[in-house]
Order: C-alpha cells, then sequence, then structure tokens
C-alpha cells in the first residue's frame, strides 16, 4: 500500500511512521518548508541558549501519548514541576492582587458553580449572568479562557469549566524545545516540503493529490490539516454534506502568541511566579523559561478569543507585555527579546486549538473523522474526542486512530 499524508505536523507524522513502521510507502506533503505544524520552537535571537515555544508549549500530567512518543524518540523530559496548589498570580488594573484577594475570587466561582450548575451548551457568558458572579471574577474567567480554550466566554463551554482555579498538577517540557519531536520523527519519513495540497481525487482505483507544483497518486489518503483548513481543499468527488456540515459546526480558539525574553529573570520570577492572568493583552502569561538555564527569562502570553489583537502592530502588542509585567514588578523591565505570532492569521493553521461545546464530541466528530470508501481518512488534533482543546496529546491520539483505520483497509 502507498499512503500519501498531508500535513506534517505531530498528526500527520505520528500517522506516517506508524503506517511506515507496518512495512508500506508513505510520503507526506507539506505546504511549510518546516514539520511541526503548529509547534514552532524559536531560538535565533535569543540569548544565554534559551529558546520560546511560540506554538504548543507544555506536557501535562496525563499525556501519557505524548510521553511515550518521547520516549520512543529518546528526547529527554525536563524534571515534573509542581505548580503548587495556590491560586495564580492575578495582575487586574494594572495592580497585582493581593493573594487574599485571589483566593476570594477563587472560591467565589468555585461556589457560584456548586449552587448554580452550567446547563449543557450553555455557554460561559450565559452561565455567568445566570450565577450572578461579580466583574471580576468574569474578569477571571475571561482571562482563563483566553489561555483555554483560546476563545470568548460566549463559545466557551460552561459545563467544562474547571471550578478548581489552580494550578493543578505539574508539568514537563522537551528539553531544548518541543521542536525537537517533530524534526526527530521526520528524519525517519519522506517528506516534501512546499507541497501545499490543492485536490484530493479518489475513488475505487486510488487516490491522487495536486499540488501547486506536482500530482501525487497513491492507494489512500490521510488528511491531518487542523479543521478550518478541510473545507479549503478541493475534493474530486467532492465531500459529502453531511461531512461539510459537520466541519462547519466546529468550533476553534483563535489566538496570537506574545513571546517576549527579559533581563530582570528573578525581579520577574517574583512577580508573576509559574505565570499569571491579567484583564490586559495577553490575559495569559506564563514563564517558558522555568526549566531552561541562563539569567534570562523568557514569557510568553495568548491573547485570544474576542480579546485577540486585530490591527495593532507586532510592537504595540510587545509594548503591552511590557506594561503589564511592569506593573507586576514594580518598575520597569527590559526587554531583550519580543515576537509575535497569530495562529489565526497562519494561512496554514487558522486556528490555535479547536474549541469543542456541548457533545459535539459525540454530535459532530463521528461525521468529521468518518473514512471515504476506504480511501480519504481524517485526522488532526481537532478530530479527537478528549475533552478540552486537542493539543499535542489530541494530535497524537488521532493518528493512532486513523493509522489503526488505515492498516485494516491495507
Amino acid at each position: 500500500m502507498k499512503l500519501l499524508v498531508i500535513g506534517a505536523g505531530l498528526s500527520g507524522l505520528v500517522t506516517a511512521i506508524e503506517v511506515q513502521s507496518a512495512g508500506h510507502e508513505v510520503i507526506v506533503l507539506e505546504a511549510q518548508g518546516r514539520v511541526g505544524g503548529r509547534i514552532l520552537t524559536l531560538r535565533e535571537g535569543l540569548s544565554d541558549g534559551q529558546f520560546a515555544d511560540v506554538g504548543a508549549e507544555i506536557i501535562y500530567q496525563g499525556q501519557d501519548n505524548l510521553i511515550r512518543l518521547c520516549e520512543r524518540f529518546g528526547l529527554e523530559l525536563s524534571q515534573e514541576l509542581s505548580l503548587g496548589p495556590g491560586v495564580p498570580t492575578l495582575i487586574f488594573g494594572g495592580q497585582r492582587l493581593s493573594e487574599g484577594a485571589a483566593q476570594e475570587l477563587a472560591a467565589e466561582i468555585q461556589a457560584a458553580m456548586q449552587h448554580t450548575r452550567p446547563g449543557h451548551y450553555e455557554t460561559i457568558a450565559q452561565w455567568l449572568r445566570r450565577a450572578h458572579v461579580s466583574q471580576q471574577a468574569e474578569l477571571l474567567l475571561t482571562a482563563i479562557a483566553q489561555s483555554t480554550p483560546a476563545g470568548p466566554l460566549r463559545i466557551a463551554d460552561a459545563e467544562e469549566l474547571n471550578a478548581d482555579i489552580s494550578w493543578g498538577e505539574g508539568y514537563r517540557k522537551i528539553v531544548g524545545g518541543n521542536d525537537l519531536l517533530p524534526r526527530a520523527i521526520a528524519r525517519e519519513l519522506d517528506i516534501r516540503l512546499g507541497q501545499a495540497a490543492r485536490i484530493i481525487g479518489w475513488g475505487r482505483h486510488g487516490v491522487t493529490v495536486e499540488t501547486d507544483r506536482a500530482t501525487f497518486r497513491g492507494d489512500r489518503v490521510a488528511i491531518t490539516v487542523p479543521g478550518p483548513l478541510v473545507p479549503e481543499l478541493g475534493f474530486d468527488p467532492v465531500l459529502p454534506a453531511d461531512k461539510v456540515q459537520a466541519l462547519l459546526q466546529l468550533r476553534y480558539g483563535n489566538a496570537t502568541r506574545i513571546v517576549a525574553q527579559y533581563a530582570e529573570r528573578e525581579l520577574l520570577k517574583g512577580a508573576i511566579g509559574p505565570g499569571c492572568f491579567t484583564d490586559r493583552i495577553p490575559g495569559f502569561i506564563m514563564d517558558q523559561s522555568i526549566h531552561q538555564t541562563g539569567d534570562k527569562i523568557v514569557v510568553g502570553g495568548l491573547a485570544a478569543g474576542d480579546s485577540e489583537p486585530v490591527g495593532q502592530r507586532d510592537e504595540e502588542l510587545l509594548d503591552q507585555l511590557d506594561a503589564t509585567l511592569s506593573s507586576a514588578a514594580g518598575r520597569p523591565v527590559k526587554r531583550i527579546f519580543g515576537t509575535v505570532k497569530s495562529w489565526t492569521r497562519d494561512p496554514w493553521s487558522r486556528a490555535v486549538v479547536r474549541a469543542l461545546i456541548g457533545d459535539q464530541r459525540q454530535s459532530v466528530l463521528p461525521t468529521i473523522t468518518a473514512p471515504l470508501d476506504g480511501r480519504v481518512f481524517f485526522a488532526g488534533e481537532h478530530t479527537d474526542e478528549r475533552v478540552g482543546p486537542g493539543g499535542m496529546e489530541g494530535a497524537i491520539r488521532s493518528a493512532y486512530r486513523v493509522s489503526k483505520q488505515i492498516l485494516a483497509e491495507a
């Protein structure tokens, strides 16, 4: 069997390596000049040998498929960092709230969740009105939604709101940067970069994939690009109407990543801890360099949902990050590197993650993931049934699912 894989993100790469390991020929077609998709690590321009992940960021507890894949390819994981059970730092109105004030806000939301249970398909915006939470609590919920599902409260699922407003369990990162994983997998595969798929043909005699530069033929094709891109592909014959309708129903988080390196490592560590929530842009800020050496600190944030900046220059966004961190630190801080990456405006992603609502895992995803005539298969983080955003773990899970489907047809 010859398999064509469209997309060299984590889902496409894992699909390819699984099918290739079973003895089949695989070609991966990637539109960009690099592998990794929404895993992107920057090293150039940062000092002290530090790096910044401007895409997928951390590995949470319980993401066992991701951890095992790192082990399989010989990648070192950092020590698990326990962020503690306390409420994260909150910076509202340009001031860092006291620990007591932050705990009061968290307690208000927890009590509201107990007394006013969210309804099915109720958004957080709808729920907070019904629950009569305070304006400060609404600001906190808005900031939390910018981290996950990276969307506005009007599309965030209230049933999936974690009422435990804390950092929860610890997390890990790939030592040296998260892009080491897709790069390691890619070394064992036939990757064709700069091949943007335009038309997928399929029928009983096999499949074809037309790109701007060539036409590829195979027996089966796996489409692993981000969900918003699937309706932009041409299909011959056309996709079934129910699949197109399902794709158009799925919600996505929209976000701009803002990352900067500062000289005042100890000052900012004391000011924001491992991370913080704010009522500014960005609404979620995290210390990315906790697991890194060096005298500097790398800080990353998300400006997401309705708060995603439109029409603002990159330098303006970085200035806003400077102002937020200076407020937390009590004095101006010195930025020595900064970058802004909009995943929403990126033509090869158009979203940062999927943002399911209600029972879309049961009502929408089965239609999206259904193969076509045993020839065309669908994967990607948006297709996985895990709760919340798919992320790296969801991308890998979708790859294992689809590779089993493909091998069953071989």
